[in-house]
């Protein structure tokens, strides 16, 4: 079994994308691209996956919440996502929508360190995260929210820090797809721990990966970001289910072996498991790995450069081998 994902390449100019579409485009004008991914075989949680997008793809229609995170943003761009929250704060407190956000909160735009760096706001995004985690329902059928779903995604893109090469600023390192049925939320079943099992920080470039699609951090970002305070008061957020909900990842790998050790050792330090069993299966590292990208007739370098271009999902699809 395959899994064939269908991109626009309509030009697009917004600092970010969080976009929310029906599927699939039917009249799309502009180029697209597709790339192929062989489903993995003989894995149990694999077989969920397919399971669960043939319920999604039944009715014929279906919905595609999407993003996609580029390489670290230039120092100007970093400066304008910044610009950006701050904007979303503002525009988040001049209406009734949500709770108003702390306004101690805003981000330093232009600041830069004797030593070339921004100034460090980690205590500042951990805070922003969480502000997302607490508005945002499980149910995205529920409540849909561009500002709030952008801050999510601002944090994220804030926290990889920027990059001084202007070309490679733009290529995508990671999209997370998120497929839902015409009517209501992501259709799940629960992961049991035979599926924590097929968690592994081994995946490389090109890998099509199970989405985290669990509102909070799990033991690894609590460990990346250094929240303490998440330890402390007990608010992890393991993922618990398989869904139709998808990471496409086209950096480094999500964990290595080295970061790995380095989070044990955070553990360690902050007594982790005075709070929580983490030797338990549910806390391993990593994801699962639902496919590999379909490379023939291919290279990196090319897809890199096409997925340049892309702006938008036009459609996803199962196919049989």
């Amino acid at each position: 079994m395959k899994l064939k994902i269908t991109f626009s390449q309509k030009p697009f100019n917004e600092i970010i994308s969080w976009n929310l579409t029906n599927l699939p485009v039917t009249e799309e004008t502009g180029p697209i691209y597709s790339l192929t991914y062989n489903l993995t075989k003989n894995c149990n949680t694999t077989d969920k996956f397919i399971d669960l997008c043939k319920q999604t793809f039944k009715s014929g229609l279906f919905r595609c919440s999407y993003s996609f995170k580029r390489q670290h943003p230039t120092i100007e761009t970093h400066f304008e996502m910044k610009k950006k929250m701050n904007s979303i704060i503002e525009k988040v407190n001049a209406t009734d929508e949500l709770p108003d956000i702390d306004t101690s909160l805003m981000l330093d735009t232009s600041s830069i360190t004797p030593d070339g760096n921004v100034i460090s706001e980690k205590s500042k995004f951990n805070a922003l995260h969480l502000y997302f985690e607490k508005h945002l329902p499980l149910n995205i059928s529920e409540y849909w929210n561009k500002e709030l779903n952008n801050i999510n995604h601002l944090v994220h893109t804030l926290e990889g820090g920027f990059t001084n090469d202007q070309v490679e600023s733009n290529s995508i390192t990671f999209a997370s797809l998120r497929l839902l049925p015409e009517n209501g939320d992501a259709i799940r079943m629960p992961l049991t721990d035979e599926d924590y099992d097929n968690f592994t920080i081994h995946n490389s470039w090109g890998d099509l990966l199970l989405d985290y699609y669990t509102v909070g951090k799990d033991l690894y970002m609590a460990t990346a970001t250094n929240d303490v305070p998440l330890i402390i008061n007990k608010e992890l957020s393991q993922q618990i289910t398989v869904h139709p909900c998808i990471s496409l990842m086209f950096g480094n790998s999500l964990i290595t072996e080295s970061d790995a050790d380095i989070a044990y050792e955070w553990c360690d330090e902050n007594k982790v498991r005075d709070y929580y069993d983490i030797d338990l299966p549910m806390y391993n590292f990593g994801r699962v790995v639902l496919g590999k990208i379909n490379m023939t007739d291919t290279t990196e370098n090319d897809i890199s450069t096409e997925l340049s271009k892309c702006t938008g999902i036009t459609n996803v699809e199962l196919i049989d081998e």
